[in-house]
């Protein structure tokens, strides 16, 4: 195709807006948002076949008229890729050279990484663009893909106006360009696309509905009871003042011992460290998840309904109380009652960590990833602070995420499967999300890292659905 003397002018953009010429990377990443490179290369390598042929273009869904949505797409693309070019050649020198290290860990980590390039193109992308308009400019593209459009609308190829040699060469650099447009929107947009982990993808399923939740109403076996008075003897003679035992259930893997401690009023260490010494001094027998409160604290909860208590003095087994703690008889408190404290408390506390979840994703959308992970952290808090007080009536007094996290164990697996803490990927992430909140607020040096934090935030949502999906059995399981 003869395409003339251009002017230096009429290289400039003619399909973008005002917007886009200063954004030609919003451009790139719309070209990509339509489809990805294999399915934009599939659509020119059709477009290619009607050029050469005597057929004319025909869309099996929408007919001939698709092939203008593609034409558009192509010249936007050209046209963007050009202006980033430009700007490149520009300030390149502000840009850090990517090393090879970091070039392979972008091939195990995206989605899609493009091999019709070089390696020295693959490192430097712009090299790739700079060939692609070497020996053809902007208007020339334009001018071919005016003609490509005209061919491929009629029954018959147009042999005059386009030689084989053009068309093979205007598809190529083409082809070349989607590889190269690829790599910098993989690299400068603040949407990268990475490999689905396998949270991401469990993500994409519907949440199967949870297993049958446990309840407080241990049957302990001969084995069990020896080492329940074992324990009770341990902890009567490491904390003095304690005034009864209550075991609540166990947990298999770890098996683990779940208590009920009262201690005397006139008690003056903090709940939360008794629990602490109980568990450490315990430890040597088995496994101890302590629960401690004063004895007034129990006799509040039970005056006022409070279901856990009423749940734990009516189905626990009682494995000490001393003679002169005499507690008030477990009030019956109305199913519907009931069921708007199960409500109130997911929507204070569930509601909140979806909440948080968001506010990480935003600041993940800004690569501000040491307050995203924080408010991973503030989001898996809430979380579990709603279910255990929906479906435990366990009002929550504690900010440690491990304690929680076990604390559910009483009655599901299901949360704690969700971090995978039997690989040592999972550990490292939970590991993360256990100091993020403390690191956030207290060491400056603190810089998570973008991959880390990204597939924490897909667990944690994983982990907020379960917590719903749990929510919502529990419900229909009251009703």
């Amino acid at each position: 195709m003869y395409t003339g003397t251009y002017a230096p002018w009429e290289h400039y953009p003619k399909t973008l807006r005002h917007y886009e010429v200063e954004n030609p990377l919003a451009v790139v990443a719309d070209f990509f948002s339509a489809d990805s490179v294999k399915g934009h290369t599939k659509r020119l390598k059709e477009w290619r076949y009607y050029v050469v042929n005597n057929e004319h273009y025909k869309d099996e869904r929408h007919g001939p008229g698709s092939l203008l949505f593609i034409y558009d797409f192509n010249l936007r693309i050209l046209e963007a890729m050009y202006l980033l070019l430009i700007n490149h050649q520009q300030f390149s020198y502000r840009k850090k050279k990517l090393t090879k290290a970091q070039l392979e860990e972008e091939k195990e980590r995206w989605t899609y990484f493009p091999k019709n390039i070089s390696r020295k193109e693959q490192l430097d992308p712009y090299k790739a663009v700079k060939k692609v308009f070497s020996k053809i400019k902007p208007q020339e593209y334009r001018d071919y893909l005016h003609e490509w459009s005209h061919a491929a609308l009629y029954n018959k190829a147009d042999d005059e106006g386009l030689y084989a040699g053009e068309v093979i060469m205007v598809y190529e650099n083409l082809i070349k360009l989607y590889a190269a447009a690829w790599l910098i929107h993989q690299r400068e947009s603040d949407k990268p696309e990475f490999k689905k982990s396998k949270i991401e993808i469990d993500l994409t399923e519907t949440v199967t509905k949870p297993t049958a939740l446990r309840i407080i109403n241990p049957a302990p076996t001969t084995a069990e009871k020896l080492a329940l008075e074992e324990l009770q003897n341990l902890i009567l003679k490491c904390c003095p003042l304690v005034r009864m035992i209550i075991h609540l259930g166990i947990h298999p893997k770890p098996f683990t011992f779940y208590m009920l401690i009262l201690i005397a009023d006139e008690e003056k260490t903090p709940e939360h460290e008794i629990s602490n010494k109980i568990e450490d001094n315990c430890r040597h027998l088995t496994n101890l998840h302590a629960i401690v409160h004063k004895v007034s604290s129990a006799k509040k909860a039970l005056d006022i309904g409070r279901r856990f208590w009423t749940k734990a003095m009516e189905n626990g087994t009682m494995v000490y109380q001393s003679p002169d703690l005499v507690l008030p008889e477990p009030r019956k408190i109305a199913k519907e009652i009931l069921l708007e404290r199960v409500k109130f408390n997911w929507e204070r506390w569930g509601i909140q960590g979806a909440q948080f979840l968001r506010g990480a994703e935003l600041y993940l959308a800004d690569n501000n990833f040491r307050l995203a992970a924080f408010l991973l952290h503030q989001s898996v808090e809430s979380t579990l602070k709603g279910i255990i007080q929906a479906v435990i009536g366990y009002r929550v007094q504690m900010y440690n995420l491990s304690r929680l996290l076990r604390l559910t164990l009483l009655f599901t697996d299901e949360l704690k499967d969700v971090f995978e803490l039997n690989t040592t990927e999972g550990v490292q992430l939970y590991t993360l999300l256990q100091n993020a909140y403390s690191q956030s607020r207290y060491n400056s040096a603190f810089d998570p890292d973008e991959g880390s934090v990204r597939i924490l935030a897909m667990r944690v949502t994983r982990f907020n659905q379960t917590a719903e999906g749990i929510y919502k059995q529990f419900i229909e399981d009251m009703k």
